[in-house]
């Protein structure tokens, strides 16, 4: 593995965004959304899609300059046309929307249709925790979980976000699929051979299975609990922004890169003013989580809540920098070379890793 300095990273994927007619503005959000989520160790949806939203781009599938248009709107309700932006592009910019409608309403609601796969929902949740207000994201997906004794894969891993701001930027965010894991995972233990944990994939005939080579779908989280999750997030997703369900679109990295992958975002910001003072509730945030995560471990143990395992890693990668394997590292440098920036050297931060 190489650790990449995270600056050095942001700035090569938003020039890289910029170089496709991206304007400055959301080249930075695009730049940001990538880097922030690999900072966070969810390495699954960041840095490594450098190269799959860049083909995006590239090919049509993504615009650079979307036009986005609001289709219709009742108070703090909102539809909104993409316009087939880059999914992080879109989730931003309906992230501040809902802020500035929530502003103004106490509640901002945006149901986004025609975008594309933007990457972690908690991005987004941030945003809305960094303005001070509660949030709630959700997306959908191309199809890879079944349904609670299903064989066909129904659903997306359907990520839910609920973000709740702290003091000085500690928030409780909670990402979670609502399959037992990502098809991510499934990539990784299939290239390395290793088995499955139990209960996490499902074979053809709809068992449980640890061979990664016998994967054809992914196992909902808590049984009929998860599809509920799921299905609920395909109605938000799906059903409101008059998009496709998950099962009709093509993946993230198949398929045609020409047109756009009509995927639908829905994103809530609440106004916590409207309700209660502000900083009595971030104080409350904090001495809540702080309760828990002081209330009785098992033996050897420790508590966390939603956000401490990813903010302990962003603390630590941008001290030591990102880690890359060899092909993620390889694509970083040649995008690099394409914009002038030579790789590796020591002003780049850039050291091999023992990980």
């Amino acid at each position: 593995m190489k650790l990449v300095n995270s600056t050095v990273a942001k700035n090569i994927c938003k020039l890289a965004a910029i170089r496709r007619g991206v304007s400055v503005e959301q080249a930075e959000w695009f730049a940001h959304a990538l880097v922030e989520t690999s900072l966070m160790g969810i390495d699954t949806h960041g840095i490594r899609l450098l190269t799959t939203y860049l083909r995006e781009l590239d090919e049509g599938r993504s615009n650079p300059l979307p036009s986005f248009k609001i289709i219709k709107q009742k108070g703090g309700a909102v539809a909104l046309d993409a316009d087939s932006a880059l999914g992080t592009v879109a989730g931003t910019y309906a992230a501040n929307l809902a802020c500035d409608l929530a502003s103004e309403y106490g509640i901002g609601a945006v149901s986004v249709r025609n975008s594309n796969h933007f990457g972690a929902a908690s991005t987004y949740g941030k945003v809305i925790a960094n303005k001070g207000m509660l949030g709630l994201v959700t997306t959908s997906a191309a199809a890879r979980m079944a349904p609670f004794n299903g064989l066909a894969a129904m659903f997306g891993t359907n990520p839910i976000c609920f973000a709740a701001p702290g003091t000085n930027g500690n928030h409780y965010l909670l990402d979670m699929a609502t399959s037992q894991i990502s098809y991510s995972q499934i990539k990784y233990y299939r290239k390395n051979n290793k088995p499955l944990p139990a209960g996490w994939a499902l074979s053809a005939s709809g068992e449980f299975t640890s061979d990664p080579a016998q994967v054809v779908s992914l196992a909902p989280l808590g049984g009929y609990k998860g599809q509920g999750l799921a299905m609920m997030v395909q109605i938000l997703s799906c059903l409101l922004s008059t998009m496709p369900l998950d099962h009709e679109l093509e993946h993230f990295d198949t398929g045609s890169f020409v047109n756009g992958r009509n995927i639908g975002h829905f994103l809530i910001a609440i106004n916590i003013s409207a309700f209660t003072d502000l900083d009595q509730f971030q104080n409350a945030v904090i001495e809540l989580m702080k309760v828990v995560k002081n209330s009785p471990a098992r033996s050897g143990q420790q508590i966390f809540v939603a956000g401490d395992l990813q903010e302990i890693s962003r603390i630590k990668r941008l001290k030591e920098g990102i880690p890359l394997n060899e092909e993620e590292f390889n694509e970083l440098l040649k995008e690099g070379q394409k914009l002038g920036i030579n790789m590796p050297s020591e002003s780049l931060s850039i050291s091999e890793s023992p990980l």
